[in-house]
């Protein structure tokens, strides 16, 4: 009976885990259970750590240590249930000179060396079931390491462009009165809609790169200008503001209206993942006097914007869920 419930739990855990690499790796449709729990907690650790010592230092190793904690789980059960086959019977693995059973640490030193596609002649399996299962999982092991190689490459190329599109936008100014300061032309906002293109492609590339990639979310950045949390909370706050303070000689449908669907989709890719409840919103508003000063032309009274209010609070989440909030968005010098 406890050789039955040695190779049941066994085969659950291999299933389980391979379940959980291959959805994480190669569906492009977010992490697996295992993956998303552990991501949260550490997630978790890092912007409890942040906002405890008001220092960014240790998100810097926050994507790193997310993607090592996952390898490092999914290897470990792997070879944690590939050792539970093998003691569900006394005989599966036998030492080489003599033919004896193999001890239990033996057999966990076996099951680490054929996941790792390496061996060295000191244990061999039984005859049978127990040679093709071995070159089974051997195969599994080697199959393990390319897909892992593949997907940390394709993150890497997902955490730069991410990196790419947050400088991309910081260029266009460092919070959202500056990206219409900078943008303004005297007859419209020309700068910022010749970019809207670019910027909508960019986006919708990055919305694709957490569906493939999860983990480039955890890869937070240190400087203001390498956010993207930040950077779009920036970006779409200008687009607030243009929508309902400003006069616009077309309509703000015409001109920005898909580049703030972009980021709508964006919002909603991630809203199910990474964003948690804003807990507060901004002290601090929208520098009117500052736009005025530009020369920018405002109306008497504010338009409202439908969903205003709902569309805050997610970007609020975002914010949080990278370290940063809203004070950082209209009060950065305050921070």
């Amino acid at each position: 009976m406890i050789h039955e419930l040695y190779l049941v739990a066994g085969i659950f855990t291999v299933l389980v885990t391979a379940c959980d690499f291959f959805y994480t790796t190669v569906s492009f449709n977010g992490a697996g259970v295992l993956a998303k729990s552990i991501s949260n907690g550490i997630a978790s650790l890092f912007l409890w750590t942040n906002k405890k010592t008001s220092s960014r230092y240790l998100l810097k190793f926050s994507g790193v240590t997310h993607i090592l904690a996952q390898v490092a789980l999914w290897i470990s059960l792997l070879w944690f249930g590939l050792f539970l086959i093998m003691m569900s019977d006394p005989y599966s693995v036998l030492l080489a000179p003599g033919g004896e059973p193999a001890s239990a640490i033996n057999k966990l030193y076996f099951s680490g060396y054929v996941l790792s596609t390496l061996g060295n002649g000191q244990y061999i399996p039984n005859d049978g079931g127990w040679q093709i299962m071995v070159a089974a999982f051997s195969f599994a092991g080697f199959i393990f390491i390319t897909t892992a190689m593949t997907y940390l490459m394709n993150l890497t190329s997902a955490v730069i462009h991410k990196r790419k599109l947050s400088l991309f936008i910081s260029n266009l100014g460092e919070t959202p009165e500056e990206i219409l300061a900078n943008s303004y032309t005297g007859n419209g906002f020309d700068r910022l809609t010749s970019v809207a293109p670019n910027l909508q492609q960019m986006i919708n590339e990055h919305s694709q790169n957490h569906y493939a990639h999860p983990g480039v979310h955890y890869f937070y950045s240190i400087p203001r200008s390498e956010s993207l949390s930040l950077n779009l909370t920036n970006l779409d706050e200008a687009l607030s503001l243009a929508q309902t303070h400003i006069k616009m000689d077309t309509p703000f449908d015409q001109d920005l209206r898909p580049l703030r669907d972009t980021i709508d989709k964006f919002l909603n890719t991630v809203q199910h993942h990474f964003i948690k409840k804003a807990e507060a919103e901004a002290d601090a508003g929208p520098g009117i006097q500052y736009l005025q000063k530009t020369g920018i032309p405002l109306v008497k009274q504010p338009r409202e914007q439908p969903g205003g209010h709902e569309r805050r609070v997610l970007l609020g989440g975002l914010l949080q869920s990278s370290g940063w909030n809203w004070n950082n968005i209209y009060n950065p010098d305050g921070n």
